[in-house]
């Protein structure tokens, strides 16, 4: 999964039986087009309208204005149930369930292969020994290390996945399913820089293939830009593919030509880490560097915290207020957004601020998490670490908290394993603030070492399930009754 950042609903304590949107005082601008622009605060200087809004401060032209309304009350920033605004350019949820390989009928040879639910590795290495004695032997068992690579891939075990796949392209380096399905796991678990030299290989021997040139379009796309992208998705759009592919090219390629149409101007630099790129008219080139050597530190900061460093450059794309709207298509309320890329709007800042550097972090520990893990990681553990991480405390959602599970009114932990998508606002900041619970009570009771095992075991293949049992000796039950036991004993009444 990949993320979004807005700030968590935290109740106040009136609000203890129940967390919902808080409302807060607040300046309104309204402009003469009709927007409204809800403000901290809002101070007038002669031709000047400035306003203050997540840590900084924006100025705009008074003329722009129709009118400000001051004191009302809004909704207090908030974090409601996540919502995507570029999710079907998201590599593990898009190929994780659509890998396909298309010289080769997987599913009458998954028998032979995978016994009792698990692939057969003694079968597998009867195989590779008798490689070397003919032709037709060596292709049965590149055959089947790629059955076995579809198999564990389709379970989200990447990691399994790729070694099978690596295994079958050491039989034979030149198969075109083998180094198909090799770059499709790479670009799941963004390892780009290989997918491409995949796929490069894969073109040269069937450089009329739509699903090669398909694919080096995503690789190229979280590496290099939109631009790139959308030059070999009409490559493989000309040539006409099955009608499912040629809609999904024919979409792809409308969202790149609508970044790139925005972001062919931008101004980029590259570290060891990140590559950034920015709106050089909006962002100065001393705040790039403050916000380059910010994410530095900050990956510095977690590759200690969550024991893991990525393999490759993480991308981040700072935008104004508008060209974000336009490019991630999301909500008003949206902070951030990671698909991928690291999306933040930085309109009106100059520096960076403590509400900035936590956004940063934020999405930053998803893209760590992403890359460790790739879809295995349940959402809650997702979502809590990165408040941890990012500064976020539960100081002000403990005692209602507290309360809830008092009342055995909490949502179990086993329940927030998927998408908080479906929730409203409130149990959304209900499934936010336990997800921070969940994981600052593992941290106190279990110690800080626990969080980076648990993220390990998953990556292995574990089960969140099995992972809490490997790890904390536990089970879910248990830790939801422990996770009570915590409030209570700290933030109870």
């Amino acid at each position: 999964m990949l993320w979004m950042r807005a700030n968590l609903i935290f109740p106040t304590l009136l609000a203890a039986l129940f967390l919902s949107v808080v409302s807060a005082p607040a300046d309104v601008i309204i402009l003469k087009n009709g927007r409204r622009i809800v403000a901290d605060s809002v101070t007038e200087a002669g031709d000047k309208v400035i306003y203050e809004r997540f840590g900084g401060e924006v100025t705009i032209p008074k003329s722009l204005v129709d009118r400000i309304e001051k004191g009302g009350y809004a909704p207090r920033r908030s974090r409601p149930a996540p919502r995507r605004g570029t999710s079907d350019l998201d590599p593990g949820k898009q190929l994780s369930s659509e890998i396909r390989l298309p010289d080769m009928e997987i599913e009458s040879e998954m028998e032979s292969i995978v016994r009792d639910g698990a692939v057969d590795e003694q079968y597998l290495q009867f195989l590779a020994r008798t490689a070397n004695t003919g032709e037709m032997e060596r292709q049965n068992a590149v055959n089947a290390y790629l059955v076995a690579a579809f198999f564990e891939a389709r379970k989200q075990r990447f990691n399994q996945a790729s070694r099978w796949a690596e295994q079958a392209l050491r039989l034979s380096r030149r198969d075109f399913n083998a180094l198909l399905l090799a770059a499709q796991i790479d670009i799941i678990r963004q390892q780009y820089g290989e997918a491409i030299d995949h796929l490069l290989l894969a073109e040269r021997i069937e450089p009329k293939s739509p699903y090669a040139l398909t694919l080096l379009g995503h690789a190229y796309y979280y590496s290099e830009g939109p631009e790139k992208a959308a030059r070999y998705w009409k490559q493989a759009q000309a040539l006409r593919p099955d009608e499912k592919l040629a809609a999904k090219l024919q979409e792809l390629i409308r969202q790149a030509e609508r970044e790139a149409q925005v972001e062919g101007r931008f101004a980029n630099a590259r570290s060891g880490q990140f590559t950034l790129n920015w709106e050089g008219s909006e962002v100065s080139d001393p705040f790039s560097r403050e916000i380059l050597a910010t994410l530095e530190q900050q990956y510095r900061d977690l590759e200690f915290a969550l024991d893991y460093s990525p393999r490759e450059p993480i991308m981040v794309i700072l935008y104004t207020a508008r060209q974000f709207m336009d490019i991630t298509q999301a909500p008003a309320w949206v902070g951030a957004l990671n698909d991928g890329k690291i999306r933040v709007p930085v309109a009106g800042l100059s520096s960076v601020t403590g509400e900035l550097a936590s956004v940063l972090k934020h999405e930053m520990v998803h893209s760590f998490i992403y890359r460790q893990v790739q879809g295995r990681c349940p959402t809650w553990l997702h979502e809590g670490l990165a408040q941890m991480e990012s500064g976020d405390r539960l100081s002000r959602a403990g005692p209602a908290l507290a309360e809830i599970y008092s009342e055995s009114r909490q949502i179990p932990l086993a329940e927030l394993e998927g998408s908080f998508m479906g929730f409203d606002s409130s149990r959304a900041g209900l499934a936010y603030a336990e997800s921070l619970a969940a994981v600052a009570m593992i941290r106190d009771q279990y110690g800080a070492y626990q969080l980076p095992y648990l993220l390990k075991l998953l990556g292995q293949g574990s089960s969140m399930s099995e992972a809490i049992r490997s790890a904390l000796r536990t089970d879910y039950a248990d830790l939801d009754a422990e996770l009570g036991s915590y409030l209570k004993r700290r933030y109870g009444r």
